[in-house]
């Protein structure tokens, strides 16, 4: 069942109506959504499809390829070869006429990266030739660095030529609920924490069964669904992902600061600051700065809350899964235990993406300019954690996330209240985000605190 990009949808089928020459470029990570949201809009469509699926291969393969779908949609005589990326463009302006026609490029990225003549040669087709017909050109692509490197950087050959650019994200916390809307509130935490808001991730869930269930069948088992994910994702998308791997293990054990990772991994710090980079750029890890943004204050996390599961759990005792020991040993050996202190991490995320949703509907108190994790030391050695931290000049917001079976107590709220004061700001909003309950005590010391319950995240 089609879950979710609706509004993805309807903004593809407009520029489909639209008479003359139309340029989408579709991109987002792999496993995102977007093979899925084009096979939806184009089941519809009886207009001549030419689509390309390129790969990681030659030029002179690929033009081939390209070729052979040209004549499935064009055919042509027994005589015909196109021998050029040009050729096959010139082919399409002779042969479309004025008919509308799609034409579909997936992972053009791999074009990218073989050929780096492509985007100027498709760039000189455009503005000469296909610009003067009726065609909806969808340039699609997984490696986020080499569309916007190629396409919507300003330097690049095919900047203004594109009609509509779709980032496809992953779902966030509460569109992902759909997948598993049977599950209790407290399950779609620990099942968006582990599975993340990737489109493939989501379906590859069976909500008739536990999480830890699906765990076991999709991740721990061969064979499974996301069993050999990350060895496959990485190995496309990077070079060397043995080193990527080690990376990202680093961070996974709680190593955030820069420092802390090029220690752990006995790194020079230029390598390790590449190669963070890169992830960066792919949308794998996330740069956030803390303490309101002071310079050289800023913590790196894994984002992709599938690999952060993935290495915390599985990547350093892989060499003994399904070897010396069975999934369902190993996920009560290795993961049972510790599962709720990791998702008590991710939850923190949500309850920002949650904080995030209020401010775009407007919702919340003041207009934030920043956000981000809050914490440090005060002059007397003390430390202060804020877990979600929302602020303009004047005004913060001051989250505690707990994802615990015991109350939230008289003691956590003078807790925040206590750590809120380090932001030196003249208005402070206070937000509890519970699990389980919340003391009585903490709204008679903090009538104006708003809590959250899981049910209410999910409103």
């Amino acid at each position: 069942m089609f879950q979710g990009r609706a509004s993805e949808l309807k903004i593809l089928k407009e520029n489909y109506d639209h008479q003359g020459f139309r340029m989408v470029v579709l991109y987002g990570r792999r496993r995102v959504g977007k093979s899925y949201l084009m096979q939806h809009f184009l089941e519809g469509i009886h207009t001549p499809i030419i689509a390309f699926q390129a790969i990681e291969n030659s030029k002179a393969l690929s033009i081939e390829a390209f070729q052979e779908a040209i004549f499935d949609v064009y055919p042509a005589s027994f005589e015909t070869h196109l021998s050029s990326w040009k050729d096959c463009f010139r082919y399409i302006h002779e042969h479309c006429g004025n008919d509308k026609l799609i034409l579909y490029i997936d992972e053009v990225n791999y074009i990218f990266r073989e050929d780096p003549s492509f985007a100027s040669i498709l760039q000189e087709e455009v503005d000469h030739h296909l610009i003067h017909k009726n065609v909806m050109m969808i340039l699609c692509g997984s490696n986020i660095s080499s569309i916007e490197n190629e396409i919507l950087n300003e330097n690049a050959p095919l900047y203004g030529r594109r009609s509509l650019s779709i980032h496809l994200e992953e779902f966030n916390y509460k569109e992902a609920s759909a997948f598993y809307p049977t599950y209790s509130p407290a399950d779609r935490i620990i099942a968006y924490s582990v599975f993340g808001g990737k489109g493939k991730y989501l379906a590859a869930i069976n909500p008739s069964k536990s999480i830890k269930d699906n765990i076991i069948a999709q991740i721990l088992t061969p064979g499974g669904s996301l069993a050999d994910e990350i060895t496959l994702l990485l190995k496309n998308d990077f070079r060397d992902p043995t080193f990527y791997q080690q990376l990202l293990y680093t961070m996974s054990l709680g190593n955030t600061t820069f420092n802390d990772i090029k220690t752990k991994m006995n790194e020079e710090a230029a390598k390790v600051s590449t190669y963070l980079n890169k992830l960066i750029e792919s949308r794998i890890v996330i740069k956030k700065e803390v303490n309101g943004g002071k310079r050289n204050d800023s913590r790196y996390f894994i984002q992709d809350r599938f690999l952060s599961f993935y290495f915390r759990f599985v990547y350093k005792r892989l060499n003994i899964l399904n070897v010396l020991i069975k999934p369902e040993t190993f996920y009560e050996r290795f993961i049972e235990k510790d599962l709720s202190t990791y998702v008590g991490m991710q939850f923190e995320s949500i309850c920002e993406q949650y904080i995030i949703t209020q401010s775009l509907e407007g919702k919340l108190p003041f207009l934030p300019l920043e956000y981000g994790k809050y914490y440090g030391k005060r002059k007397d050695g003390s430390t202060y954690d804020i877990d979600v931290y929302f602020a303009d000049d004047e005004h913060a917001l001051c989250g505690e996330c707990k994802f615990t079976n015991r109350s939230f107590t008289l003691s956590d709220m003078k807790q925040l209240m206590e750590d809120a004061k380090c932001t030196k700001k003249d208005g402070i909003d206070y937000y509890v985000f519970y699990k389980t309950s919340v003391d009585e005590s903490v709204l008679q010391l903090c009538p104006s605190a708003h809590l959250v319950s899981l049910e209410k995240l999910y409103d």
